[in-house]
């Protein structure tokens, strides 16, 4: 969505998919809520309503790729590979 007071988009920030990982980490976010938070922003920036952060742009791709269907148990992911996106993000 874009900032209409100055024109610019919101910004998709690595620090922002490791909270959202930390969270579900830490149980205080549920894996559906994850996938769909994912599924959004990915989507978000496909549209052109959101932008990536300069420089992390295939890191983030690729992690909010494989966040969107966490929740579907053919491509759930478990601690461990959340913990290695949260690296990939670093």
């Amino acid at each position: 969505m874009s900032d209409t007071a100055t024109g610019e988009k919101k910004q998709i920030r690595r620090s922002e998919v490791i909270e959202r990982i930390e969270a579900r980490l830490a149980g205080q976010l549920a894996q559906s809520a994850l996938a769909g938070w994912a599924f959004d922003r990915f989507y978000a920036e496909e549209l052109g309503n959101e932008v990536y952060e300069p420089g992390a742009e295939g890191a983030l791709a690729d992690a909010l790729d494989a966040l969107m269907f966490c929740d579907d148990p053919g491509f759930g992911l478990d601690t461990s590979e959340l913990a290695a996106l949260i690296q990939n993000l670093r």
